[in-house]
């Protein structure tokens, strides 16, 4: 079931951007901070104890910052670029700007949804002391490209998904990944025969199908969300018959 929204937004759950989960942030959270509103004010010279015109020069500006602590090779692509190649992320040759939208779930269950924002992230920190290496990240809320509101907010309604929802491999077995989107934790159920499935923190779903030297198989994995029962995701597993 939904938590009760009773309007106060605290705790995080989740960040999603680009349709990816973002690893874990460091303790402090997300900070919602940005630049004050520019005003031009007109004075009259008869009117001396305030301005008798008020014009905004510039809107408010919604920035958006973290500390991304969970430096494994796809988390760090996600917010800075680069490519991935086994456990070896690969810096981008130039820095880049990502833009995408972005979902963040909070722990009292609201659902904040900016449609676009501009992200950027630079490596910090020391090594040697007690704090972790990081990449520090500021998103900047923009306005869609088809105008209109630039974000909304709602309660969390639970719910898992999967994509792909279907994974094939060949009869000499390999590795292979699919992606969890989920409100909140979530079961696994029996994985079929031959196949293995680990659940990584950023939701990352690595499934390994050992060679196969006879029959056609095939299967599914169930995965469950724990606040709701009713809400499941099928992953459906097969791999071609042996030699």
């Amino acid at each position: 079931m939904a938590k009760e929204n009773d309007g106060i937004v605290v705790l995080l759950d989740a960040l999603v951007f680009n349709g990816k989960k973002i690893g874990y942030v460091s303790e402090d959270g997300i900070d919602w901070g940005g630049d004050a509103a520019e005003y031009i004010r007109i004075w009259a010279a008869q009117k001396r104890n305030a301005p008798v015109k008020k014009i905004k020069k510039k809107a408010a500006t919604n920035v958006i910052t973290f500390n991304l602590i969970e430096l494994l090779p796809q988390n760090c692509a996600d917010v800075m670029g680069g490519d991935v190649s086994g456990e070896k992320w690969n810096f981008p040759s130039d820095s880049v700007m990502l833009e995408g939208p972005l979902k963040i779930m909070s722990g009292t269950g609201q659902t904040v949804e900016l449609f676009k924002v501009s992200l950027d992230g630079a490596i910090r920190g020391t090594l040697g002391g007690d704090d972790p290496l990081r990449i520090e990240c500021e998103m900047e809320m923009e306005l869609p490209a088809s105008g209109g509101s630039p974000g909304c907010m709602y309660p969390t309604e639970p719910a898992i998904s999967i994509n792909p929802v279907t994974l094939n491999f060949e009869s000499a077995g390999g590795e292979k990944t699919a992606t969890i989107d989920a409100t909140g934790p979530f079961k696994v159920g029996a994985v079929p025969e031959g196949f293995t499935v680990e659940v990584k923190n950023n939701g990352t779903v690595v499934v390994k199908a050992e060679q196969n030297s006879g029959e056609q198989k095939s299967g599914s994995v169930e995965f469950t969300l724990q606040a709701d029962s009713s809400k499941k995701a099928t992953l459906t597993l097969s791999q071609s018959a042996g030699a």
